[in-house]
């Protein structure tokens, strides 16, 4: 069956038995518990439906198949590169007089946010790997990259943790400073891959400096995936507590630029976005906990 037949079946709004059958093949597993299917639309449509399904199909298909044995996949390939912010209210998005200002980083507002974990590196090819096997892997301290945001998203589900929201990236990108950047801008270089030092090349990770809460690349090398759906004005509506955008259809938010970006790019406050299917080869993410 092709992506575009199975994509029509999983948007159906009655549930027919030839689509308990199709979302039931959607959610094998070899017997490593690694999905069988490993794209990530299908996937991530295939989750949305079983949501509002009968708990006990949602129960034999996703807790007894894709979700069997997470929280051990997330002590043997997540827990290892956590780290643990206890964040203290914080200055989001640019302010008026900030050197650089971009549409949606408007208007610097206050947010508190629960305690968290973020990975202190993006996910790597190797680890992308133990979740979908024909991704081929150039080595194995690169970052993961070419994965659409269903790709992570499903992958973060599969392993027991999430994408962190647009406010979770930007505190653990700024690592208590309350300016422009982490760094004087002048010492960018000495912490992130980008358009003045990185030869239009991807890189390994972990090669510069980390920032102040130990947290490697944030800036620059790949951008990043975020859970939320872009919005120019959400600064202005979202809550002060734990923000995010889970308003659908949309393109999905990505921070931090890549070896590509110009320095204005790579900022914590620096906004872009790309649809939920777009991938690039500068283009991953990083993983969270609450």
């Amino acid at each position: 069956m092709s992506k575009e037949t199975s994509i029509e079946l999983l948007e159906q709004e009655t549930v027919p038995d030839d689509l308990i059958l199709l979302i039931r093949e959607i959610f094998k597993t070899d017997r490593f518990g690694r999905p069988v299917v490993t794209d990530g639309e299908i996937l991530y449509n295939g989750y949305q439906l079983l949501k509002q399904m009968p708990h006990a199909l949602e129960e034999e298909i996703l807790y007894y198949r894709f979700y069997k044995d997470r929280e051990q996949r997330y002590e043997a390939l997540i827990a290892p590169h956590m780290v643990d912010l206890k964040p203290q209210p914080f200055n989001m998005g640019s302010g008026p007089d900030s050197k650089y200002l971009y549409c949606g980083e408007e208007p610097s507002h206050s947010v508190r946010l629960s305690p968290y974990k973020i990975s202190k590196i993006p996910v790597t090819e190797e680890i992308y790997h133990e979740y979908n096997r024909s991704y081929e892997v150039s080595g194995s301290r690169f970052p993961v990259v070419n994965v659409t945001w269903y790709d992570a998203f499903m992958f973060a589900v599969w392993c027991d943790a999430e994408l962190p929201t647009e406010a979770e990236w930007e505190y653990a990108c700024r690592g208590g400073i309350n300016g422009p950047f982490f760094c004087a801008e002048e010492h960018l270089a000495a912490h992130a891959w980008f358009s003045e030092n990185s030869k239009g090349s991807l890189h390994e990770i972990a090669q510069h400096s980390a920032n102040p809460y130990g947290l490697y690349d944030m800036l620059g090398n790949v951008w990043e995936w975020c859970l939320d759906t872009y919005d120019s004005e959400f600064y202005h509506k979202g809550d002060v507590l734990n923000p995010v955008n889970l308003m659908v259809p949309g393109n999905k938010s990505c921070r931090g630029g890549s070896f590509h970006s110009f320095t204005d790019m790579c900022r914590p406050a620096f906004r872009h976005h790309e649809p939920a299917s777009f991938y690039a080869y500068d283009l991953g993410f990083r993983v969270s906990k609450r």
